[in-house]
């Protein structure tokens, strides 16, 4: 059984306050992929963002392009959370990125 803080006051959870902490923790649980997910995809944005002037100024080399592609494919390539996890490293509940992939050329 659960505990709730109303006000200051903590006390044993009722059935209907249980079932809702019960259904918002399966929900974290269900979602984890989806967040992970949207986390690489975020930073995954943000690498293509910041090497898009090498595309833009027609000085791109075939690493650089095959790295962007790499970051491109990650959605494709990372669908499993093993596979998201890969790329991530989770330490003290602070994720940081892991995989060589994200590493420029």
């Amino acid at each position: 059984m659960s505990k709730v803080d109303i006000n200051g006051v903590v006390r044993d959870a009722t059935p209907e306050e249980q079932a809702r902490i019960d259904a918002r923790e399966k929900s974290w649980i269900d979602n984890t992929v989806k967040r992970k997910l949207n986390y690489v995809r975020k930073h995954r944005q943000k690498f293509l963002d910041d090497s898009d002037w090498w595309v833009s100024s027609g000085q791109i080399t075939d690493e650089q392009k095959t790295w962007r592609q790499s970051l491109r494919d990650i959605p494709t390539n990372y669908t499993t959370e093993t596979e998201l996890d890969s790329l991530l490293e989770v330490k003290d509940d602070k994720v940081t990125l892991k995989h060589a992939i994200w590493e420029k050329p």
